[in-house]
């Protein structure tokens, strides 16, 4: 199969941009970049520790280092291996983020990327994306986290392709998750899109999630929106945000969104 990748940057987000020849299906979504430091190939593996170059506000708690875990999600105290999603809300005692948490396997194809910036193009990116969809903050990003899940595919289905992407950024008093999707391979696996925290005071689950609506061509994830980008949901994570936000204003406390095609 004959892809090329171009790499591009214009007034709304840093992405990619593929032409698959002769297929019908192009790779299209709003992702930030895809380099950096791949996790070795291990099924229902997790990155090392990674120590964050800035601190990160997660909903009353300051972490400094985080785990990219291979079956989609991210931690921050330990990694954890967790390939089956459970519903969100959890109740539990672990602060997680997941863009696509489910039983993926990188050791036949595809890589798990991880990377951390702290100047140039990704931040002021990042800065203007925030400020699009969170007005009113005067933001100015100083660090940017991006975790890709690129081509990975589902377990046992080695040769299926998808991308995901957790983009975290932080500048001053503020932080924000950025959800980010591609191309998303058809699967009868259970997927679970959201985050959570601990004793789930906090939490928000993406439409489609525990649905046939999360995987394949027609996948609610990259086709819909909390901040009007098919593909992209943004949350603002440092104080309390509660439930889904857009531009700027909290749509509901506490609330899965199930059914709603956006919020």
């Amino acid at each position: 199969m004959n892809v090329l990748y171009l790499c591009f940057q214009n007034i709304n987000h840093i992405g990619l941009f593929c032409l698959f020849h002769g297929l019908p299906n192009c790779f299209l979504g709003p992702l930030y970049p895809t380099s950096g430091t791949a996790s070795s190939a291990v099924d229902d593996g997790s990155s090392p520790k990674i120590t964050l170059l800035r601190p990160f506000f997660y909903f009353g708690r300051t972490y400094n280092s985080i785990y990219v875990n291979h079956n989609g999600h991210l931690t921050f105290d330990a990694p954890w291996y967790s390939y089956v999603p459970q519903l969100i809300p959890m109740h539990g005692l672990r602060d997680i983020i997941a863009p696509f948490w489910t039983d993926l396997d990188n050791r036949g194809n595809g890589q798990i990327y991880y990377n951390q910036y702290t100047s140039g193009s990704v931040l002021q990116q990042a800065t203007r994306d925030i400020n699009q969809y969170f007005p009113g903050l005067n933001f100015n990003a100083n660090w940017v986290f991006v975790a890709t899940w690129f081509e990975v595919a589902y377990y046992p289905t080695s040769g299926t392709r998808t991308t995901v992407q957790a983009v975290l950024i932080s500048g001053g008093q503020y932080s924000f998750v950025l959800m980010n999707y591609g191309i998303i391979a058809s699967t009868t696996l259970r997927i679970q899109a959201g985050y959570d925290t601990i004793g789930s005071t906090h939490y928000y689950v993406l439409p489609g999630s525990f649905t046939s609506a999360a995987s394949g061509s027609n996948s609610n994830f990259r086709l819909s929106s909390n901040v009007n980008e098919p593909g992209r949901w943004a949350f603002r994570t440092d104080h309390g945000s509660t439930g889904c936000t857009f531009n700027g204003k909290t749509a509901g406390y506490r609330r899965q969104l199930l059914l709603q095609p956006l919020c």
